[in-house]
């Protein structure tokens, strides 16, 4: 109990604390980015074997929260489709590591998502893809990514923007793969021995602020017309392109 109460009365818990709410809203607007708004200022303050597992745990509670509340809106055929292919990916993306190095694989997905970004907000449409079998190559190139550089959100992202669906439809379906996701990483996390009584405090200071965040996040998308949506994604998306290029 004095460990906990010495965390909750540390000054960096406070701005943990903020960035994880803005964070949160971030997610709950757009059904991703906590991480791309976290850890980059996070890092810069505070130990990396803090911020990734308490980001991993904060993002599987997102996940959950966000995919109990809007849970009618998933559509389960792709879900299952970009798990099946992701688990196919993963390994693979590991092993990619032992001849390519991350920072090259950063270097080519940055640039990848850079430039459907800026070709996208030029007005150029997507490509509608009404097969839930397209899902197969995006769920793959997740795997791929995350095996690699635990970079699963952007290809679920992008294979979002060509699905005719609506914003609601969007967050719940990707939450519905980004929870199973996240609940492997926090094994690993587990077995890597990382969650460490401060870890566990800090997340459960936290806890109440995905609570308050996450209603936030949703009125805020609430206020947007589905052309607004899309754009804003895609900005928030071209960020996460723009991090992996300078990292």
């Amino acid at each position: 109990m004095d460990a906990f109460i010495a965390t909750a009365l540390d000054p960096m818990t406070a701005l943990i604390v903020g960035v994880v709410f803005c964070a949160v809203v971030v997610r709950a607007a757009f059904g991703f980015g906590d991480v791309l708004v976290s850890v980059p200022i996070l890092v810069l303050v505070v130990d990396p074997r803090l911020v990734i597992p308490l980001m991993g745990l904060v993002g599987a509670t997102n996940a959950l929260l966000l995919l109990l509340r809007e849970r009618t809106a998933v559509q389960w055929k792709p879900v299952r489709f970009l798990l099946m292919a992701s688990v196919v990916g993963v390994p693979i993306g590991a092993w990619l590591l032992t001849w390519v190095d991350a920072r090259s694989i950063n270097l080519a997905l940055g640039v990848t998502l850079v430039m459907f970004c800026a070709w996208s907000l030029r007005g150029r449409s997507m490509p509608r893809l009404t097969s839930p079998l397209w899902a197969f190559p995006f769920g793959f190139g997740a795997g791929l990514m995350g095996g690699a550089v635990t970079a699963t959100g952007p290809p679920i992202v992008v294979y979002s923007t060509t699905q005719d669906w609506k914003p609601e439809e969007r967050r719940a379906t990707m939450q519905g793969f980004f929870l199973p996701n996240g609940l492997f990483v926090l094994v690993s996390h587990f077995v890597a021995d990382l969650w460490t009584p401060q870890v566990l405090h800090t997340y459960a200071l936290t806890i109440p602020v995905c609570i308050c965040a996450l209603p936030v996040g949703a009125a805020l998308a609430s206020r947007w017309s589905q052309a607004r949506f899309e754009r804003l994604t895609l900005i928030v998306l071209l960020g996460t392109g723009v991090l992996l290029l300078v990292s």
